[in-house]
């Protein structure tokens, strides 16, 4: 996959998780390397929510036994999931 490919995964990654989680903090705080889950962006639901958006925007199934904490820590680990399963 092309870098620009992978630039737009990321630049649709943030718009979303700024959208949608981020009402009390800047999007400009969105890291490709921050924990989205240790700093309190993400729970439990909104795991759920990416997974449906990963499904819907990018056309990929994110299976069972891949909806664990790890692969939805940071940017940089949603992309390499989306990436993986392409």
């Amino acid at each position: 996959m092309s870098s620009e490919a992978l630039g737009n995964i990321e630049t649709v990654l943030k718009e979303f998780i700024a959208e949608e989680f981020m009402f009390d903090r800047p999007a400009s705080d969105l890291s490709n390397d921050l924990s989205l889950i240790q700093e309190g962006i993400i729970d439990s639901l909104g795991i759920f929510m990416l997974v449906s958006f990963i499904d819907n925007q990018f056309g990929v199934k994110v299976e069972p036994e891949d909806v664990v904490l790890d692969n939805f820590e940071t940017i940089n680990k949603i992309k390499d999931l989306i990436t993986a399963r392409q």
